[in-house]
């Protein structure tokens, strides 16, 4: 709007409307405070104000009056400092901030210095009057404003506790692979093309690929990364990720994948929160105070699997330059002697009359080998490891499907309460060594006094019992919801036996399923071999259930 040349005070509207307000947050319109309404009110306010003529209308919709760094308000007062207007009209206070201190700065010394007449009018305030008394009267509404923000700050908090505790999915948008359910948009529902890509993204690390590869695949096959992807469906989603005209899959976005737990029906939130309502900057929450809520949502990834992928992150999966396939062992082999993970090397032998080529002679050997007194160089041919291992693999897959056929026997009451009596038994355990820490505090002060030792001691007693009762809680705070869970435990003490049944018939050892069963391959001088699987703790629970059933069965 240009401004007319009539009139000493060269005036700019400033209009707000926050998400806190309701208006933008949930679409109901509060009348008195819509931006359509405060425009109005101002303009019929200076219908009869010959002395003010209007420059501009300046709106800052959804957002906080928490502090002044609003692109609008920021624009207008610039125009300010340019001298384009010296003149601010507002419909009250609480549009203009709600930042005590920031408000008055801005209202007794900024805007006085600047020659800047200020208006707000159901507030009946105009600087260039003599207010009196009603500067104080400004004072306490500036102070009421920040109040009332304080309190919906904390019922905001308060209400959005309530619903990640419920299961109630709150971010703005739905993480890659779901959507936000059309009926409840706290729900999380399954996209069906995109977590397909999710279960690949998956079954590529299982095969060995790095993040780095896995994105460079997803890039050269032109699928549409997460931000590229949610804008093709119509969605406004901006990210700070985006480093060109287009945002391309990166080896980041694909490690947030993989280590994302909400893809096995887990619901983490609270992850990051504000220190209060005037900082907006957010700040990381430690683990243990995260809202976790299981069976939130339909799972795209099963927990199995996604621990097996969490136990590969990190590990060296070099691929071959020339095979496109990682080698089936490549980062599962460690030595056995000093622990450190075993080297591939590759060998040509000479070239023989009648061939071609010289034969590739490839083994394992410890990478301290030849460092001095580092390690022994004791090495293992790669053919001879792969044999060993897929003989006792195929055995081990015999064993656990043996005992599948076992427990599948057994009466589901008595899985319940044998899970039941295995955690109150940890529970047990955990109280009794929260106790001890508690007695072992209360007498410090005793020795102390005594002067058995000093105060240095003392605190570094305390503050060392003070952890370990605080660990203690923490464990019986999650065996006694295990307990709560065992009660309602139906089956599925041997449902991770499925991945066995699904490969009883493998006729040879791929990367995929070394991933899945093997842990680690420990190898030992004079070629010894020793095989951590996965599942071990399973296993364990299995073994235990089946003795404990056993020995019920010979009581009877």
């Amino acid at each position: 709007m240009e401004a007319k040349n009539t009139g000493c005070f060269h005036a700019a509207i400033y209009l707000r409307l926050s998400k806190e307000d309701g208006d933008v947050a949930s679409g109901n319109k509060q009348e008195s405070n819509s931006i359509s309404n405060q425009k109005e009110l101002i303009l019929d306010f200076l219908k009869d104000k010959p002395d003010i003529s209007v420059v501009s209308i300046r709106t800052d919709d959804g957002y906080s009056g928490v502090n002044f760094d609003r692109p609008e308000f920021q624009k207008m007062m610039e125009d300010v400092k340019k001298g384009i207007i010296n003149c601010i009209v507002v419909k009250d206070l609480s549009r203009f901030g709600r930042n005590y201190i920031d408000a008055g700065r801005y209202i007794e010394k900024i805007f006085p210095a600047l020659g800047v007449r200020f208006i707000a009018v159901t507030d009946n305030y105009d600087s260039c009057c003599d207010q009196g008394s009603q500067d104080i009267i400004i004072a306490f509404k500036n102070l009421i404003n920040d109040s009332y923000l304080r309190d919906l700050s904390t019922k905001i908090r308060s209400h959005l506790a309530v619903k990640r505790k419920n299961g109630e999915f709150i971010g703005n948008f739905a993480v890659y692979g779901y959507l936000k359910e059309e009926e409840n948009r706290n729900h999380l529902v399954v996209d069906p093309f995109a977590a397909e890509i999710v279960k690949d993204i998956f079954r590529m690390k299982l095969e060995g690929m790095s993040p780095r590869t896995i994105a460079d695949k997803l890039n050269s096959a032109h699928v549409l990364s997460p931000m590229e992807y949610k804008k093709s469906l119509g969605i406004n989603y901006e990210t700070g990720f985006k480093t060109g005209q287009q945002a391309m899959w990166s080896p980041n976005a694909v490690t947030r994948i993989l280590t994302n737990r909400i893809y096995t029906g887990v619901l983490e939130q609270g992850k990051r929160t504000t220190p209060n309502y005037k900082i907006k900057s957010t700040e990381k929450v430690a683990p243990n105070e995260w809202v976790r809520v299981e069976n939130s949502h339909e799972p795209i990834i099963d927990d199995v699997y996604f621990d097996i992928v969490q136990n590969l992150l990190g590990r060296d999966t070099r691929q071959s330059q020339t095979i496109k396939e990682t080698y089936p062992l490549c980062g599962l082999v460690f030595c056995g002697d000093c622990g450190a993970p075993m080297l591939r090397k590759t060998n040509l032998g000479r070239v023989r009359d009648g061939q071609e080529n010289p034969k590739r002679y490839v083994y394992y050997m410890c990478k301290n080998g030849r460092k001095s007194g580092g390690c022994t160089s004791h090495r293992i041919r790669e053919d001879e490891l792969i044999n060993v291992v897929f003989e006792e693999l195929k055995s081990h897959i015999r064993n656990v499907l043996d005992m599948k056929d076992a427990l599948e026997k057994i009466d589901v009451a008595h899985t319940q309460e044998f899970r039941v009596k295995k955690f109150m038994r940890r529970l047990e355990k955990k109280e009794e060594e929260r106790m001890k820490a508690e007695k072992l505090k209360l007498e410090l002060y005793e020795d102390l006094k005594e002067g058995l030792i000093d105060r240095e001691e003392y605190q570094s007693f305390r503050s060392e019992f003070n952890k370990r009762i605080t660990d203690a809680e923490d464990a019986i705070r999650i065996y006694q919801e295990e307990i709560e869970k065992a009660k309602d435990y139906k089956s599925g003490i041997c449902e991770w036996m499925n991945y066995f049944k699904k490969y009883q018939n493998i006729e040879y050892l791929s990367r995929s399923v070394a991933s899945i069963f093997i842990n680690r391959v420990m190898v030992y001088e004079k070629k010894r071999i020793r095989i951590v699987f996965n599942f071990e703790e399973r296993m364990v629970d299995a073994c235990e259930y089946l003795n404990s059933a056993d020995t019920e069965k010979i009581a009877n």
